[in-house]
């Protein structure tokens, strides 16, 4: 066989063979990075059956609702492992309701958790798990933010012409990070403050009864009047002495000479807050493209709820009041509606078209949400100009934000306590990373808070607050706080429309002894008596002796090990036991018998190498290399002439703009004495467009698959003018194959020849004639009795009737076919007689 046939052929095979071999990194799916602004992420490796098994329990009844015991989940991506130990999360109502186009949904709310890693004392887990068992969730340290997904949520998509892949991975799960999110080519944005600008326009005004208007501005307003007047907007406003009060931006303007102090002192007096309101109850919705994208009801709630989770984890650390303590505002799902493809055989069901996004929400806040805080609907349609969410703004002169009233707007009664969110943006899929910022950003909205000035927009390393006007990554310091603009709108709304006595906040619900977290109130928790093994702690009974309080400690015990782990089992203080390990960034920390909790571990000075090719930041190997030399990592791109392994060196620059990329190969000079060396599996180059593959080479991630590389293969510029070489020095093989390739042919046409000359013969020798079905005809019908007719028999004697046992086709003929059959009788018989 010729040699490149057989270069050909090897080429071939190890494109089969290549993702089988045990030695290649699992490869990024094509898909993934193709329809999702992700730029890179890794397989993620875990026992999945824990989590299976732990969601296929028996359901206990409802009493033993908080009986759920802790997940302790091993797993490994990025270059470290992760022990996380999860426990139940309490995002819904005890009353929650869950409801579908067609009635009741029977969804498990008891799959949500949150938890902590062992290896991190400072990293916060939020999660569920999946109705396939597998873990949705995220993991936030100091220094970065790693998302775990079900790998199937990128491949497929319903309606999607492109969601059949030639192939599947084979890993069930991938992570990311926050960082590894890459911003679309075109800015998203949020069109709130556009809905505010024109809600406050003429001729839009916010119509309420009287009764909900004072409940609405009387906390703030009330006793400072002398009398009322209407801006051209139909607006409220209060005169004082002929000198006017109004909001502009993110603080509270007083013109003609007002005294501040006197009106703040006032307002703090009139607007009495209540300090166990902290919990805000969501109704949330799902529309039928919501539902097409993901497929079940389940696992839209799935989706709704991680967005909750995160937002609660953003909202609870947050100080609106600014009194050096955060808050611990909270949410809480009262309901859920998912609309499902039926929905578009409802005739009173409000979204079955296309709509922008102002009408979309307009036609959302039709329905009365006077029962809930705020009420959100998730769909995944594609708006215009990027538009990720929508929301009323919240307002103290105006109508419109959290804990608001239904009332008349633009001709018919509308609820303003709304927003939108869309999970679709320019065509692609909105990672959680930024989707569940935008569900944090537009309650902000709702709470108050316009986009922030240019005072409150710092950029930068630390990036934008979480009220910035255009979606951010998600990976700065600042993305998922407020600015100081945003708390100084935010706080005044809250105190007057949700927090005070007649606001819509309601208290936490209560903390669950039994569920193995240690929570306020409670000393300890192992759990219920069935499932505790610590004898140091009073589980949680049915029916608990009175001297026996659940979740507190036995008499004479110290601590118990459901505290922390420097405690013994039998209930006494460890001391210089190693608690935790040393994770190359970070000391090994040792019990100090003072606490039943591990000591806080000592961090690594930052720029510490680990794990060769990065270094520690904030006590994670996280950082690249290069930072411990005083440059930045980037990418190498490279050119004609260079190696093959060029784009899989480990690079670095100069701070600054403009600065030329170079390899660690050519960083030989002091300071910048950078080790020779090439960047991991996995890592991303030739500027996010390939990943490197174990052999140093930048594999390239095209979307077609493949079928595409092996085009490349067959139809490149080299491949052809290799083919062409080989037909040259080769022309007896091409002139022997053309051969016999026109010799088979001229065979197959001869062939085909003469059995159409047998098949034409055999016809022509004996004719016959036959009746279709359709014209079969009765003997006794008098019709026959026509001259121009004449009933002949095949094979039978003519005559009125058929012979007896006559077994001829019985045909009709008609006058001038009967001629025609005579004349080529007689021709016959002359032709015999000749003979």
């Amino acid at each position: 066989m010729p040699t490149a046939t057989i270069q050909w052929a090897l080429a071939i095979l190890s494109l089969v063979l290549v993702d089988a071999s045990p030695l290649h990194p699992l490869p990024p799916h094509a898909g993934i990075t193709k329809r999702s602004y992700i730029g890179y992420y890794e397989p993620v490796s875990y026992d999945s059956a824990i989590l299976r098994e732990h969601r296929n329990r028996v359901r206990r009844d409802v009493s033993e609702a908080s009986k759920v015991q802790p997940i302790v989940l091993h797993l490994r991506t990025f270059d470290r492992e992760w022990t996380m130990r999860l426990v139940p999360d309490t995002v819904f109502a005890k009353d929650a309701v869950f409801e579908g186009t067609n009635g009741p949904i029977a969804f498990d709310s008891s799959h949500s958790y949150t938890g902590t890693v062992a290896e991190d004392d400072n990293a916060i887990v939020e999660g569920i798990v999946t109705k396939d068992g597998l873990f949705d969730g995220s993991v936030s340290t100091t220094s970065e933010d790693y998302y775990f997904e079900p790998t199937s949520r990128y491949l497929t998509r319903t309606g999607d012409s492109e969601s059949e892949e030639n192939t599947s991975p084979t890993y069930h799960t991938i992570a990311y990070r926050a960082s590894d999110v890459v911003a679309p080519p075109q800015p998203s944005r949020c069109a709130s403050k556009e809905l505010h600008e024109g809600k406050l326009n003429k001729n839009n005004s916010i119509h309420l009864s009287e009764k909900k208007k004072n409940e609405s501005f009387e906390p703030y307003f009330e006793q400072l009047q002398d009398h009322e007047i209407r801006d051209n907007g139909g607006y409220y406003l209060r005169q004082l002495n002929r000198r006017y009060i109004n909001k502009g931006g993110s603080n509270i303007q007083f013109i003609d000479g007002i005294n501040r102090d006197r009106f703040t002192r006032h307002l703090h007096k009139r607007a009495t807050v209540d300090p166990r309101k902290t919990t805000c109850m969501l109704y949330l919705q799902a529309d039928h493209q919501f539902f097409a994208r993901y497929g079940t009801e389940e696992a839209c709630i799935e989706v709704m709820t991680r967005h909750v989770q995160r937002v609660n984890s953003i909202y609870k650390h947050t100080d609106f009041n600014q009194d050096g303590r955060p808050d611990n505002i909270s949410f809480m799902i009262k309901r859920v509606k998912v609309h499902n493809a039926d929905a578009m055989k409802d005739p009173h069901y409000r979204f079955p078209n296309s709509y922008g996004v102002e009408k979309f929400l307009e036609l959302f806040s039709e329905e009365d949400y006077d029962a809930f805080c705020l009420a959100y609907m998730f769909t995944y349609r594609d708006f215009e100009m990027g538009t990720l969410g929508l929301a009323w703004t919240g307002d103290l002169k105006n109508a419109g934000g959290v804990c608001e009233k239904n009332g008349h707007y633009r001709g018919s009664m509308k609820s303003l306590n709304t927003g939108i969110v869309t999970l679709l943006n320019y065509g692609k899929h909105v990672p959680p990373a930024v989707s569940h910022v935008t569900l944090a950003h537009e309650i902000g909205h709702n709470f108050g808070s316009p986009h922030d000035p240019e005072q409150c927009t710092p950029g930068g390393e630390d990036g934008n607050f979480i009220m910035f006007a255009r979606a951010t990554s998600g990976d700065k310091r600042n993305n998922n706080r407020f600015s100081p603009c945003s708390l100084n709108a935010i706080n005044p709304v809250l105190n007057t429309k949700a927090r005070s006595p007649k606001g819509c906040f309601t208290e936490p619900q209560a903390s669950l002894c039994g569920n193995g977290v240690v929570e306020d109130g409670e000393e300890c928790d192992c759990g219920w008596e069935e499932d505790c093994r610590d004898l140091c702690c009073f589980p949680q009974r049915r029916y608990p002796p009175a001297e026996e309080k659940p979740c507190t400690l036995t008499p004479r015990s110290i601590c118990s090990p459901s505290q922390g782990p420097c405690c013994t089992t039998d209930c006494k203080l460890k001391f210089s036991d190693k608690c935790r390990e040393d994770n190359g960034c970070r000391d090994a920390s040792f019990c100090d018998g003072r606490s039943p909790h591990c000591p806080p571990s000592i961090n690594k000075p930052n720029k510490t190498i680990c794990n060769r090719e990065l270094v520690c930041f904030m006590g994670e190997c996280t950082g690249s290399i290069c930072l411990a030399y005083g440059l930045e990592s980037c990418q190498c791109i490279p050119g004609p002439n260079d190696s093959p392994t060029k784009a899989c060196e480990l690079c670095c620059r100069l701070p600054g703009g403009n600065q030329p990329c170079l390899s660690s190969f050519d960083w030989n000079s002091p300071p910048y004495d950078i080790p020779d060396m090439f960047s991991k599996p996995g890592t991303p180059c030739n500027d996010y467009n390939g990943y490197c593959d174990v052999f140093q080479k930048c594999r390239e991630v095209d979307p077609s698959g493949p079928l595409a590389t092996l085009r490349k293969l067959l139809l490149s510029d080299e491949s052809l003018a290799t083919f062409r070489r080989w037909v040259i020095d080769h022309w007896y093989a091409v002139a022997l194959l053309i051969l016999a390739t026109i010799s088979l042919l001229r065979h197959y046409k001869k062939k085909s020849k003469d059995q159409s000359t047998e098949e034409k013969c055999s016809n022509d020798t004996v004719p016959r004639e036959t009746i279709e079905p359709e014209t079969q005809v009765s003997y006794d019908n008098p019709q026959f009795n026509n001259r121009n007719s004449e009933i002949t028999t095949g094979g039978c004697g003519g005559g009125d009737s058929p012979p007896t046992g006559c077994q001829g086709e019985t045909s009709i003929k008609s006058k001038s076919e009967r001629e025609t059959t005579t004349k080529q009788t007689e021709g016959f018989v002359d032709q015999q007689s000749d003979k």
